[in-house]
């Protein structure tokens, strides 16, 4: 141990990579993890707490994901795979959870978990798709300012991938009209047969920048839970909505 070493400010900073490891912690489980007293854990928790490197959700510690995050404006500077808000998304609906952005006509994969919602699913991030075949990319475009989205249209090209992907543009552009009025979309085995998604947007500084998105097996996403299952999209993605301003 070197004579400069502060031992508190270890032993905050161990906190911190504890929390980043584990996503998400009692008081109980820090304290005997990194072999401290309660007191001792208690003290620094708060002390953390109360700077805004983490927060308490019900019994449970989080880092603050938004104190990490790059001040410049922009979908590229935030690490979306660092958002703590997707994993209690996860945990609540029980379906795999995805963050999208758009580049050009293409949907970018940055976020993938699936359960048990512990970590990123790599071998999906940063895949690409046709936007609008998926309800991550309907939303999004459905969302844009007006000259964003006619310069997008001017290269939009409807391709098939199932028997219930819009093909017919003046249908798709009421579509998306019907997606922005009640902020979310659906797609219903537009993608893939046998996989319905739910998606809503994800706002920065009052501009779409991506949306949430969780989807399922058509059996387990049935249509007479859809209703609850987008009450809880759209909350979800106000949280990361929130977590990222």
């Amino acid at each position: 141990m070197s004579k400069y070493e502060a031992s508190t400010l270890k032993k905050g900073l161990q906190i911190l990579e504890l929390l980043k490891k584990n996503r998400s912690l009692t008081l109980r489980e820090i304290y005997e993890m990194l072999g401290l007293t309660k007191t001792t854990a208690f003290r620094l928790v708060n002390t953390l707490e109360d700077m805004d490197y983490i927060k308490k959700c019900g019994k449970y510690f989080e880092l603050n994901s938004g104190m990490f995050l790059s001040t410049s404006e922009g979908k590229s500077s935030i690490d979306w795979t660092t958002l703590q808000s997707p994993y209690r998304l996860g945990v609540s609906v029980g379906e795999n959870v995805y963050i999208g952005t758009l580049n050009g006509m293409e949907l970018v994969m940055q976020q993938m978990i699936k359960p048990p919602f512990k970590e990123p699913f790599h071998q999906e991030i940063g895949n690409r798709s046709p936007a609008h075949q998926s309800a991550i990319g309907k939303v999004i475009l459905a969302h844009l300012n007006p000259n964003e989205q006619k310069d997008l249209f001017s290269h939009l090209s409807l391709t098939q991938a199932t028997e219930h992907t819009f093909v017919d543009p003046e249908l798709f552009f009421h579509h998306l009209n019907v997606i922005k009025k009640q902020g979310f979309a659906i797609d219903d085995e537009e993608r893939f047969l046998g996989v319905r998604c739910i998606a809503a947007p994800v706002f920065r500084d009052k501009q779409i920048i991506a949306a949430v998105a969780i989807a399922g097996p058509s059996e387990s996403m049935k249509r007479s839970i859809l209703r609850s299952l987008t009450r809880k999209m759209i909350d979800g993605s106000k949280e990361i909505t929130n977590e990222i301003s």
